[in-house]
């Protein structure tokens, strides 16, 4: 009996003292990529006629690792997406984000995320990250969407 206590103590020690084989998080690719994007939704309403587009943005600390994340919202009408001229703000009021060329077609469009480590831009882009088709959710009113798919996040640089 004392021989089986022992033996389980120095398991549980060697287990403490043992380096982690945890995964790292996720880290961005470099000090010029500051923000990723992910969790992307831009989803067509019927009855207002409407487009809703919402997205995590999420920031890093210098070092690569995850510091915080805040939502960003907007929706609009068919023929006026937030342009330059009229950033939307994100549910962190540091961030902000707009559309650089409007939207001509949902499976490809420019996003520009502003936030308190610069300026980030890049296009949201139809393929394995991003998929577009027909709504197939449980809420109702809602005939199209578009969103990111097998964990699919965007980088963009610094502009």
């Amino acid at each position: 009996m004392k021989a089986t206590l022992a033996a389980i103590a120095l398991s549980a020690v060697s287990a403490l003292a043992a380096p982690t084989t945890q995964p790292s998080p996720t880290k961005r690719q470099d000090a010029g990529h500051p923000y990723t994007i992910s969790f992307i939704s831009l989803r067509h309403l019927t009855e207002s006629n409407t487009y809703n587009f919402q997205f995590t943005a999420t920031n890093y600390f210098d070092n690569g690792d995850p510091h915080f994340s805040t939502t960003c919202q907007t929706a609009w009408n068919p023929s006026v997406p937030a342009g330059p001229e009229n950033p939307q703000p994100c549910a962190y009021d540091a961030f902000s984000f707009y559309f650089p060329s409007g939207i001509q077609t949902l499976q490809n469009y420019g996003l520009t995320l502003v936030g308190p480590n610069g300026t980030v831009s890049g296009e949201i882009v139809s393929g394995p990250k991003y998929q577009c088709g027909p709504y197939e959710g449980q809420i109702g009113g809602i005939d199209y969407e578009c969103k990111s798919t097998n964990g699919g996040w965007f980088v963009f640089p610094l502009v």
